[in-house]
């Protein structure tokens, strides 16, 4: 009976010897994701930040200023006799086809072309380049449904005036609500290369462009002075002095710059509208040094004010240097100091950016790019005692331990630098400084 208890004692001193053995183990095991337990088999202190050596795309830019609006100035002129009736508000948008202003409540037609319209295009004219554009834009519109213009050549010629031409001419004017002759009176067709926004309107309405009766134009300054003499009236004078500037005005097929030529009786041209295409770009004056980064086709990203981005490409590079003015006239969006020699840059928005014109705006140009490389976070990067670089990795297991793997730093960029050495590679562990 005394042996049997003393058995069952210590069964019982067993059993409970047990029961503390397994709690102790269960709180090392739980304890053995802590901070403290992991420092001592990873060598991760508490509160450092380990990282992975990743591959990836680093680019390095230069942000240099500029100015945001809109390309290609380009000033309209008014052939026409009459009264303005009607004008366009400023940063109004026309396109093919639209009224650019109203002359005795008739139309000036915006038509797409680089060569200036400089004479009355009817049956007969001479072929040129003015009656493509004439034809192109009517088929355009939709004047010529039966597609008789091209047809009417036997090789498709569009630069000839045919019936063809006339017919579409006179379905234009219906439209328009002009007089159906089937000719384009100069001035009743403006062309300019594409959709333009204006930008500023040089008259106002009520005035009488210069070619109309009483308000001679700039050529036309000599008939002022028509007074009789002694009662006797200088018959037919005042006729050939007025003929006179006409016949300076240049060559139909040659129209000067800024002053299209006209014809006998045509008015001398007056500046209407100051317009602007509709393509958004950003104006940058680089310096010499810098002209390498705007490389012609490359792909940039324009910094918005109040921290928007707009993507764009370089669509203009210039090739000679001027000279910023000293006087305080620097042209806007220039990086360099005044007085400077800087390059002209043009950058072509993809897309429109709303309510900004003439904005001072950023732009990030490339330097360099280092593709599929491998690289750390840059406060992962220490300096050693010899000069050098180095980062604190973490050894593979079962060690786990912290060694210290020399490196050689390559770009740094977007908080990340490029690292190569031996022992570096894709996927291992490394610790960022705090």
């Amino acid at each position: 009976m005394g042996s049997s208890r003393r058995r069952r004692l210590r069964w019982l001193i067993a059993g409970m010897l047990a029961v503390i053995v397994a709690a102790v183990l269960a709180v090392v095991l739980l304890g053995s994701g802590s901070s403290g337990h992991h420092s001592l088999y990873t060598g991760v202190p508490a509160g450092d930040v380990t990282a992975s050596v990743t591959r990836r795309t680093l680019s390095e830019s230069s942000t240099v200023d500029g100015t945001l609006g809109y390309g290609t100035t380009l000033e309209l002129y008014d052939r026409l006799a009459g009264t303005f009736t009607w004008l366009p508000s400023v940063g109004a948008v026309i396109a093919r086809g639209g009224t650019l202003w109203r002359i005795d409540d008739l139309p000036a037609v915006l038509m797409y072309g680089s060569v200036p319209a400089y004479r009355t295009l009817k049956q007969g004219v001479s072929d040129g380049p003015d009656v493509t554009e004439l034809n192109q834009n009517l088929i355009d519109l939709g004047f010529d449904p039966y597609r008789a213009i091209t047809a009417s050549s036997p090789e498709g010629d569009e630069e000839s005036f045919g019936e063809a031409t006339a017919a579409a001419v006179k379905r234009w004017q219906k439209a328009e609500g002009l007089s159906e002759t089937g000719e384009v009176e100069l001035g009743r067709v403006v062309f300019a290369p594409g959709a333009r926004r204006v930008t500023d309107v040089k008259v106002a309405l009520g005035q009488d462009p210069p070619g109309a009766k009483g308000s001679p134009g700039k050529s036309e300054g000599k008939p002022k002075k028509r007074k009789p003499t002694k009662g006797k009236p200088t018959k037919g004078k005042p006729a050939k002095q007025a003929a006179k500037p006409a016949k300076e005005e240049p060559a139909k097929d040659s129209p000067s710059k800024g002053s299209p030529s006209g014809e006998a009786g045509a008015g001398a041209g007056e500046v209407v509208l100051t317009t602007t295409s509709t393509q958004q770009i950003v104006q940058l004056k680089v310096k010499p040094e810098q002209q390498q980064l705007a490389r012609l086709g490359e792909s940039v990203t324009v910094l918005l004010p109040g921290g928007g981005q707009a993507p764009g490409r370089v669509t203009e590079v210039g090739t000679v240097a001027s000279e910023a003015s000293s006087s305080g006239a620097e042209p806007k969006g220039n990086s360099g100091e005044s007085g400077e020699s800087t390059i002209p840059v043009t950058i072509t928005l993809d897309h429109h950016v709303a309510h900004l014109d003439e904005a001072p705006v950023s732009v990030e140009l490339v330097k360099s790019v280092r593709r599929d490389v491998l690289t750390v976070p840059a406060t992962a990067l220490i300096a050693t005692a010899g000069g050098g670089y180095a980062v604190e990795a973490l050894a593979s297991a079962p060690n786990s331990r912290r060694v210290t793997v020399p490196v050689t730093p390559g770009m740094f960029a977007g908080g990340y630098v490029q690292v190569e050495g031996t022992g570096v590679h894709e996927g291992v562990t490394v610790i960022e400084s705090q």
